[in-house]
């Protein structure tokens, strides 16, 4: 991907949000952070944060798009976040093949009543299980950032740590257990500033409600659609 100018997608951005019919007026676009509040975010979570990922923080905004990253007093997170999402930021995201299927196998053993003597004998398989099920989900998510809550239980997620470090991803273990890659033009896991600039430049087309409404229901996973939409492949 060619070198960006980011003070460039800054002036554009802010004059997407000053758009009338965008439906983002009415939101502020968040100030941008300085070098020592993303160093410090960046030590609280003992990683480094991928360059393009990075520039947008120092030179577009720390939020916008995706949840804002701010000092709450006693932690740095993200706008909206569970503490526990981005406790392991440093911990590398794992193979997704392997993680899922040992998902699948624990979730295969799930505590079955008809295999207990009681109620009680039940509820305490199902608890020891549900702990371990619980810890093996998290476990798929270690070095991500829920960057984007995209409802309904979605997420969109940018890799932080591992050999996927700087790859954007989306969470759809609301409805098919998996986590999948957001593909580029090239087919392979886009970048953030891929993403971010996709998303920009689709949003910048689009001039009525009309348009967006039928982008919305645009949701196939090939070139000239919008990246965020190319989780769909199997």
């Amino acid at each position: 991907m060619k070198a960006v100018n980011w003070d460039e997608v800054r002036n554009r951005t802010v004059a997407l949000y000053a758009r009338p019919g965008t439906g983002l007026g009415r939101q502020d676009l968040p100030e941008a952070l300085s070098e020592a509040q993303v160093r410090q975010a960046e030590e609280h979570f003992g990683v480094e944060f991928p360059e393009d990922y990075r520039q947008y923080l120092l030179r577009v905004s720390a939020g916008g798009r995706v949840r804002e990253l701010r000092f709450n007093g006693s932690r740095w997170d993200w706008d909206g976040a569970r503490h526990e999402d981005h406790d392991k930021l440093h911990v590398p995201f794992p193979d997704h093949d392997s993680a899922l299927a040992e998902s699948e196998e624990v979730w295969d053993n799930q505590p079955k009543r008809e295999d207990y003597i009681s109620d009680a004998a039940h509820q305490t398989a199902h608890d020891a299980w549900q702990e371990t099920a619980d810890t093996i989900e998290a476990a798929r998510v270690t070095g991500v950032v829920f960057l984007n809550d995209d409802g309904c239980g979605f997420h969109t997620l940018l890799v932080v740590s591992g050999p996927m470090r700087g790859t954007m991803w989306f969470d759809g273990r609301a409805t098919c257990d998996r986590l999948n890659p957001l593909l580029n033009d090239d087919r392979q896991a886009a970048t953030f500033a891929e993403w971010y600039l996709d998303w920009l430049t689709h949003e910048e087309s689009l001039t009525t409600l009309e348009q967006r409404r039928a982008a919305l229901q645009s949701r196939h996973a090939s070139v000239g659609r919008p990246i965020w939409f190319r989780w769909f492949d199997s």
